[in-house]
């Protein structure tokens, strides 16, 4: 019996020596080591994606893209419709025609054939200034369409690298979710061998379960938030696969713009694609006032055709020449409703203009101190898990010697795992916020 416990005892002990040495031992790859370029996730032999590569990626994929540039080609057909004015219109015309009718002082059917070959020009020499107004509205909606076109592909690469930081946080989520399952196994193992040996109640073994089978659950949601943002960034980068694709991650984390909050505001206005696009369309309202206005003008308007015509061949030639004028008098109040509307446009367009300068600045200013909020909070990550790192070391060593009980190392395990995570979160918040605050700015 006493060499039956001590061989049980020699197998704790050995039980225990691998134990301890699992729950110190730090997990290759953890977010809080130091990162160097290395490929995130993906099949083995796979090309990992970098940042540039997936941006590139969607603005080239992105159906938010594609429909941006159509809209471009819209106002540029827009435009030229407008331009058409400019220019005379031609037209060419041919005819033949027989109509048989009844002749009353003949009494008798007649017979009455026409055939024509002619052309016609007409051209509207001024319209003071109707045409000169719609050709500069058009433009300058077709300068904001290009303008919106080039937000939205900012908004489409913004989501984009959001998506990527996004898929790299979940991996390094997971990979603590792991590192703290190997951790937790290994205090059920202690555990099991601790109660084997009689050195500890059955009570140990189930709070140690109770604390894997937690673990496990932590890592079965980390595993599913991974998943789930490989799905979202394939569609930030409007592609359906492949699903193994595998993300390069420098180590070497983005440098933040140098500037205050003002200097970046003025930045924005010289950059900001939406500022441009309300500019534009304030400068289209005012040009569709004008040519409301120009509804109160006149219009000289010429024409001239050429052409054969009669009843029979030979064909006789003739022609025609005409000036015409055209002066409004009286139209229903038509063209005051169109002007008081383009005013009223003007004017919305103009507070639309305030509002959005109020509310880039507020995006400016809400992204620089997100950026600062994230780089104290990097600082202070680091220091909290050096701190529970050192926690777990000093439970760890007092479960060993017997002076410490299961739940001060569960609490310990406990606050070691959310550092970590928090210095993941905090350093991903850093790359997201410098995002945000270059997407702010108009870059």
């Amino acid at each position: 019996m006493i060499h039956t416990r001590t061989r049980r005892t020699a197998l704790a002990i050995a039980l225990l020596g691998f134990a301890i040495l699992s729950i110190s031992a730090p997990a290759p790859g953890v977010a809080g080591a130091v990162q160097t370029d290395v490929p995130v996730t993906g099949s083995p032999g796979e090309s990992p994606w970098t940042i540039e590569q997936v941006v590139a990626t969607a603005l080239a994929n992105h159906p938010l893209v594609a429909a941006a540039d159509a809209d471009i080609r819209a106002a540029r057909g827009r435009q030229t419709q407008a331009q058409a004015a400019y220019y005379p219109s031609v037209t060419g015309t041919t005819g033949y025609s027989k109509v048989r009718a009844w002749s009353q002082p003949t009494h008798r059917s007649a017979d009455i054939t026409n055939l024509s070959l002619q052309g016609s020009l007409n051209y509207v020499i001024s319209d003071f200034g109707r045409t000169d107004a719609a050709v500069n509205r058009t433009g300058s909606l077709l300068s904001a369409t290009g303008a919106t076109g080039q937000l939205a592909r900012n908004e489409v690469a913004f989501a984009a690298r959001l998506a990527y930081y996004n898929v790299l946080r979940a991996q390094r989520v997971l990979d603590v979710r792991k590192e703290t399952g190997h951790q937790r196994q290994a205090l059920l193992t202690q555990a099991q061998a601790y109660y084997e040996s009689g050195l500890r109640a059955r009570i140990d073994v189930a709070r140690a379960e109770a604390n894997l089978y937690q673990a496990r659950a932590e890592l079965a949601g980390a595993e599913n938030d991974l998943r789930f943002a490989r799905v979202t960034l394939l569609d930030r980068m409007g592609l359906d696969g492949p699903a193994g694709f595998a993300l390069f991650e420098s180590g070497v984390p983005p440098d933040a713009p140098s500037g205050s909050p003002d200097e970046w505001m003025l930045a924005a206005e010289k950059k900001r694609p939406d500022l441009r696009a309300a500019a534009d369309r304030v400068h289209a309202a005012d040009e569709a006032i004008r040519q409301a206005q120009a509804g109160y003008n006149p219009t000289l308007t010429g024409n001239a055709g050429y052409g054969y015509a009669a009843d029979d061949v030979p064909l006789k030639q003739n022609y025609t020449l005409g000036l015409q004028l055209s002066v409004p008098i009286f139209n229903g109040h038509l063209t005051r409703g169109q002007v008081s509307e383009a005013e009223a446009q003007a004017a919305s367009v103009r507070y639309a203009l305030t509002g959005l300068r109020r509310q880039v600045r507020l995006q400016v200013e809400q992204a620089s101190l997100a950026l600062r909020q994230s780089v104290e909070q990097i600082q202070a990550r680091k220091k909290q898990r050096d701190a529970a790192d050192e926690n777990l070391k000093l439970a760890t060593g007092r479960y060993e010697a017997g002076a410490g009980d299961i739940i001060e190392i569960i609490d310990a395990q406990t606050q070691s795992t959310v550092a970590e995570t928090s210095l993941v979160e905090a350093r991903y918040d850093y790359n997201t916020s410098l995002a945000a605050l270059s997407r702010a700015i108009g870059e």
